[in-house]
């Protein structure tokens, strides 16, 4: 029976499992009290023994059988612009970022079967990339069909940011968004690592938005990685991104404020004479951003000084916004609308449903859901939209 068969694995894989898996040596050998005498060669483990150890630890079942541990650092080779800004990448960003990259790199290939060339939105902004930020704000909202006072008519940060991904999707852009690693709650997305990033393709782009963040929070990070796509980049958005970068990508979050709160009309709006934390809570509230961002902005203009940006920074990490912190609780299948871009979700579907994939396959890209959920999602897409 195969349960009785042993496996012999080189000591070199081991380490590499181990280091590759981030999680603490004690907690390993309280599960496995034998991997001291599996690394040392005494003994080998089971096949069954070794399914379950690869799962532990989170690698591929097929490389524990290997010679030698991988050679490249996938990190290194294929997000190189990710890797060079957060050198230290935990196991579950790292898992997440594979994820989004099966599921730009399935829908890359399935617009190009179908003929799609470079997203006219980048072609475009690519003629007039070098103008002045106010310029690439504008432009890059009239590209999504924004007028100047979009933000006015949005009731709620929700509803500001379905606004804003619901335009990015129609662009051709992927929206994805969760607060874990696939559907395992056990691996929470840490906020403190990273916000959002972006996966770049010509023709299918994906954003990845931690949906762990505040709902203010969110909406600067969709457009922080749509300004990136803009101009043609991968990129990881963290805390010390939000006032601490300078060059390059404190152009793009210059870009990004001015996007959601234009120059003009705070110049419109804001009175000297009027308690200034009385104004940056209306402020933030109307533009749909939140106050840390505003009075970053706002410092920018030299309309508030360096004292006023620190209380409001330290009030927002005591507080961090609790009440507009994002939730993924609900009904199981709005959730799941909510996590997965529409666009790819749909594209799959409907692959699956002419046979050009399995079933199967359909339901990995989908997150690994099982027939029913399918059932449910593709009725709730391709019926009711």
């Amino acid at each position: 029976m195969a349960t009785s068969v042993r496996v012999p694995v080189k000591k070199e894989i081991w380490f590499w499992a181990i280091k590759e898996s981030q999680r603490d040596l004690n907690e390993i050998l309280d599960r496995f009290p034998k991997m001291d005498k599996w690394i040392n060669e005494e003994e080998n483990p089971t096949f069954n023994q070794l399914e379950k150890v690869a799962k532990f630890l989170r690698v591929p079942f097929g490389y524990m059988f290997l010679d030698k541990p991988p050679k490249e650092n996938i990190m290194e080779t294929e997000f190189r612009t990710i890797n060079n800004k957060l050198p230290e990448v935990s196991k579950n960003l790292k898992d997440t970022l594979m994820e989004m990259d099966r599921r730009r790199n399935w829908m890359s290939d399935y617009r190009k079967s179908l003929g799609w060339d470079k997203l006219g939105i980048i072609d475009e902004f690519s003629k007039h990339k070098n103008q002045n930020i106010i310029d690439n704000a504008i432009l890059a909202k009239k590209l999504l069909g924004l007028d100047e006072n979009w933000y006015k008519s949005m009731k709620s940060l929700d509803e500001a940011f379905r606004f804003l991904r619901d335009k990015l999707e129609d662009a051709g852009i992927l929206v994805m968004q969760d607060s874990v690693v696939g559907m395992n709650n056990y691996r929470k997305l840490d906020i403190e690592e990273f916000r959002a990033f972006v996966l770049y393709d010509d023709v299918a782009p994906l954003i990845f938005v931690n949906s762990r963040d505040s709902k203010a929070g969110k909406i600067f990070s969709l457009i922080h990685e749509y300004i990136h796509v803009l101009f043609e980049q991968e990129d990881v958005f963290s805390n010390r991104d939000i006032d601490e970068l300078k060059g390059y990508e404190r152009r793009i979050n210059s870009i990004t404020a001015e996007f959601l709160m234009p120059q003009e009309h705070i110049s419109r709006f804001w009175q000297k004479d009027k308690n200034i934390l009385d104004q940056l809570n209306e402020l933030s509230k109307d533009f749909k951003v939140s106050k840390l961002a505003l009075v970053i902005k706002l410092k920018d203009m030299n309309l508030v000084d360096s004292e006023i940006v620190e209380q409001v920074k330290r009030d927002s990490v005591q507080n961090f916004e609790s009440n507009e912190t994002s939730s993924d609780g609900g009904n199981f299948y709005t959730t799941l609308k909510t996590r997965i871009s529409p666009t790819f979700a749909k594209a799959v579907i409907r692959n699956a449903e002419a046979g050009e994939i399995s079933y199967t396959y359909a339901f990995r890209l989908l997150g690994g859901i099982k027939g029913k959920t399918y059932e449910q999602l593709k009725e709730s897409l391709l019926y009711y939209e």
